[in-house]
């Protein structure tokens, strides 16, 4: 099953990516099947995203201005299948994000738009701080993310993004270990406490394997349903190419 199919994303979806632990990896992907199926795409990044990932998309657009934005991702998207969007480019070869309210007006120009709207420093799990994640009015779909090999980690800078806000959010203490309650509460009262109006969720696990990790992220998953969040996917992300996924 292709990535964009288990996460439901269709035509005049704007798909935003929020949390830790593969949603770049998760958006390459999700870009790769709807080009396949046709698709025109948008990648709309509101943080930063490596350019390193950007040419892996295609074509990379940046502007200041929205409307001259606008103009360069038509002319870009009458060539190719998929286009980055950016501001313009930072150090470290890194792709400056778009302001969000620019994202509703790039829509109507392709089939979907991918949106990365927070970043994690490449931990696995994060916590969400209050000016995060920078959401698009837009979005039709908001999908939070986390690897399941965070779990039975302990709550630290080197395995969590932002140690301090994981634990106010989920009340576990510093040092201790994560189980599958915290990371569930990590998922959905950090990543998708803020919800724009209309717009579907979905939480998707990444780093999973038939053995431990599948029986791991199992459990996960149950955690998510009681906290309300019914659709949830797990991913063979970002460890292989073409990922496996399943649908609990």
């Amino acid at each position: 099953m292709k990535l964009h199919v288990a996460l439901g994303i269709s035509s005049g979806d704007v798909a935003t990516f929020v949390g830790a632990g593969g949603k770049s990896g998760a958006i390459l992907a999700v870009s790769g099947g709807l080009t396949q199926n046709g698709m025109k795409v948008i990648v709309a990044p509101t943080t930063k995203m490596l350019s390193s990932e950007a040419d892996r998309v295609g074509p990379l657009v940046t502007s200041e201005d929205p409307g001259d934005l606008r103009a360069k991702t038509e002319k870009a998207l009458s060539r190719a299948t998929a286009v980055v969007v950016g501001s313009g480019m930072l150090s470290k070869n890194r792709v400056g994000g778009i302001d969000p309210e620019w994202v509703g007006n790039l829509a109507g120009l392709a089939d979907v738009v991918l949106v990365e709207a927070d970043g994690s420093r490449r931990r696995p799990i994060k916590g969400t701080a209050d000016h995060e994640p920078a959401l698009p009015d837009a979005a039709t779909l908001l999908v939070a993310v986390g690897n399941v090999h965070a779990l039975g980690t302990p709550v630290d800078e080197e395995h969590v993004h932002r140690p301090d806000i994981f634990s106010d959010l989920t009340g576990i203490g510093q040092g201790q270990s994560i189980t599958p309650r915290v990371f569930a509460l990590a998922l959905s009262q950090g990543s998708l406490a803020r919800v724009p109006r209309g717009a579907r969720t979905a939480a998707l696990i990444t780093g999973v394997e038939p053995g431990r990790s599948m029986s791991d992220a199992s459990v996960i998953t149950r955690e998510l349903w009681r906290l309300g969040v019914r659709n949830v996917v797990l991913t063979s992300l970002p460890t292989e190419s073409p990922a496996r996924v399943w649908i609990p």
